[in-house]
């Protein structure tokens, strides 16, 4: 099953450049997603009140390949791609009005019990044989990147508003924080080609997290860290 959908840039998902941003992006992406969860019936209501669980987005990567105005038209496609006993990958194309390619992203999530907080196999949340997957449409693996003995940046701690429906941070506002090591010059002129975000922990409200940071010639390396334990690691390719 595709879904597929055609929506404006909102005014909220446009940045400092008028055009669709980061954030947007992995909004427009996250949305795709749940949406089609939510026609499949394994959406992360139904795994916390029908089979006490909740779905994580584990690792996330975005390829970014032209800008997109602010009420211009787009034209998104969402569908999983890879389905194993434990996981489930999505993939998400958007494209504007002309069928040129604006983004793809490629995320991959899994379950967790409520009770245990261990992963479940997916079948123990509506994942049946029904569920086919569907042949990727472009090439965007995830990387294997690990950083060690990034300088502190900032400090962030986490507010009521930055926590979900799951009662931890959502994914959006890790970007945020991510985002926010920028300036507004840099964003608008150094536009990100690719963007991978692992998700290795969880955090929660009142959580202070470290922001590490370590900048590259052609790449940057930032680091979301719970006392020792990292919670996000990012790779931002320019």
């Amino acid at each position: 099953m595709k879904l597929a959908k055609e929506l404006k840039v909102s005014a909220s998902m446009a940045g400092a450049d008028e055009c669709l941003s980061v954030i947007g992006t992995f909004e427009i992406v996250e949305n795709a997603i749940t949406e089609l969860m939510g026609k499949l019936k394994i959406d992360g209501i139904t795994a916390k009140n029908k089979y006490n669980a909740f779905w994580v987005f584990s690792k996330s990567r975005v390829k970014f390949f032209n800008k997109i105005k602010w009420n211009e038209n787009l034209n998104v496609t969402c569908f999983i791609s890879v389905k194993t006993l434990a996981k489930l990958q999505f993939d998400v194309q958007a494209k504007n009005a002309n069928n040129q390619p604006i983004f793809y992203a490629r995320v991959e999530g899994c379950v967790l019990d409520i009770s245990t907080q261990r992963i479940r196999k997916v079948t123990t949340v509506g994942v049946d044989d029904c569920i086919v997957p569907e042949q990727s449409i472009k090439d965007v693996e995830f990387s294997k990147f690990d950083y060690v003995d990034l300088p502190i940046l900032e400090q962030v701690k986490i507010r009521s508003t930055n926590i979900d429906m799951s009662h931890h941070t959502n994914n959006l506002e890790y970007l945020r924080f991510i985002l926010n090591t920028y300036s507004v010059n840099e964003l608008t002129t150094k536009p990100i080609k690719e963007m991978e975000v692992i998700f290795s922990n969880q955090s929660f409200e009142n959580d202070v997290l470290n922001v590490l940071k370590l900048k590259m010639q052609n790449k940057d390396a930032i680091v979301l860290q719970k006392e020792d334990k990292p919670v996000i690691k990012c790779e931002i390719v320019f």
